[in-house]
Formats: C-alpha cells, sequence, structure tokens
C-alpha cells in the first residue's frame, strides 16, 4: 500500500515535470523562430543596402534596429493592404519619372479638401510629407513609423523633371532655407496664429488618397504630374530680388 502510494506520487511528480520541460521546450521553439525572423529581416534589409545604387541610408538602419528591440514590431509582414497591387500600382505608376510624397491624416473630410484645395504645410515640407521610393521594404519601414498619425494617406507627385529642374536653379542661385516645394506654390503664402509661413503646395499635384486598412483609393480628377504654372518662375523673380 505504502510502495503504491510512493509510486502515484512520483507519477504525478513526473508528469508535472515531464509538462513544465515540454512548455519550456516550446518556449525555446518560439524563440529561436523569433530570432530566425528577426535575421531573415535583418538579411534582406542588409540586402538592399548592399544593393548597388540603393538610396537607404545609415539613418534608416539604425531606425530599423531600433524597431526589431520592440517584440510587437510586424517587420515586413504587416495586416495593412500597403503592399496591395492596387495601392502598389496606383503609388508607383511612372515612379522612374516622379518624386513621391506620402501624407498621413486621420479624417477623411480633411484628404477630400487637400484633393480639393492643395496640400497646406507650415515651412518645412518634410515636416508632414515623407519622401518614398519603389522598395517594398522602404515602404513598409516608413508606413510603419507613421501609420500612427492616421488611416488616410494622401499621395503627392510631381514630375522629376520639373521638380529637378527648380531644384538646379535653387542651387545656383544659392538660395538658404528654400525649398522646392516653396517654389511651386501657386497661391500666396500667409502667416498663421503662430506666425509661421503657411504654403500651399497645388492640388494637381496631389495624385489622391487611400485608406491603408481597407485598400480603398480615391483618385484626384485634377492630377497633373506635369502641371506647371508660370507663377512658379515669379516665386524665383521674387526671391532674386530679396
Amino acid at each position: 500500500m505504502i510502495i503504491s502510494t510512493l509510486l502515484l506520487k512520483l507519477n504525478v511528480s513526473f508528469s508535472g515535470e515531464l509538462l513544465i520541460i515540454i512548455l519550456l521546450f516550446i518556449y525555446i521553439i518560439y524563440l529561436h523562430m523569433q530570432i530566425a525572423k528577426k535575421n531573415s529581416i535583418l538579411k534582406t534589409f542588409y540586402d538592399k543596402v548592399e544593393k548597388p545604387g540603393s538610396k537607404l541610408e545609415k539613418r534608416d538602419i539604425i531606425s530599423f534596429l531600433e524597431n526589431l528591440k520592440d517584440p510587437d514590431y510586424p517587420g515586413i509582414v504587416t495586416k495593412d493592404k500597403l503592399l496591395d497591387n492596387r495601392v502598389s500600382n496606383f503609388l508607383f505608376e511612372n515612379d522612374k519619372k516622379i518624386k513621391l510624397f506620402l501624407h498621413y491624416t486621420p479624417q477623411q473630410d480633411v484628404a477630400n479638401k487637400i484633393l480639393k484645395e492643395g496640400f497646406k504645410f507650415v515651412n518645412s515640407f518634410y515636416k508632414t510629407a515623407e519622401y518614398i521610393y519603389n522598395d517594398d521594404l522602404y515602404l513598409v519601414h516608413r508606413h510603419h513609423e507613421h501609420k500612427q498619425y492616421g488611416k488616410y494617406v494622401i499621395v503627392i507627385c510631381i514630375s522629376k523633371e520639373i521638380y529637378d529642374y527648380y531644384s538646379n536653379v535653387l542651387s545656383k542661385l544659392r538660395a538658404k532655407n528654400i525649398s522646392v516645394e516653396q517654389i511651386l506654390t501657386k497661391t500666396p503664402s500667409y502667416k498663421d496664429e503662430n506666425m509661421d509661413d503657411i504654403y500651399t503646395f497645388p492640388k494637381q499635384f496631389i495624385k489622391g488618397y487611400f485608406n491603408y486598412t481597407d485598400g480603398s483609393i480615391t483618385p484626384n480628377p485634377d492630377f497633373d504630374l506635369s502641371y506647371h504654372s508660370e507663377v512658379f518662375n515669379e516665386n524665383i523673380k521674387k526671391l532674386k530680388l530679396t
């Protein structure tokens, strides 16, 4: 009787220990899978950096590594519709001939207003618009840095020919603290309540917007990536007089 009781206790003890060992083994496998996944992402990222003509910079690598510290960071895996073919084709149509920027906003009525009136920005265009090029990893990386600002993504698109032309003009003038985007404005700038300069990028350079949660796309009927206004040249003339 005593022996059977001891054997029963040993069986219970062994069963408990075995369960713990199995759980630990499963957890170890999970950790190895997570490490393998992140190593795979890193290899993909470094391959992109080493690729001839890559536009990725060291700051992108540092930022990406910082994100990998977060166990919830999804890397290149995302439930968003950002990489759907329809969205990708909408973004990167004629990608060799365009300069492309994205701006995130939480309200659809704001997105519709931008389509009708143009994109307003304070002093620096790059404070609220992110330059993007055709690379899935880079796109997702930037997306996960900005998606918290809203699910509606404004697509700003301009011909490289026009952009580079005015960029060269500014370079020859050695204009300081003046960006190409400030020159490519048709509506006169104005001061807001904080005495900051407000500029308006023409609605013709707004290709439309998309909702990254459901993949819906709203194109702008007035979009024209090669749009040019004589006001752009007048802005340069005013700059020469200052």
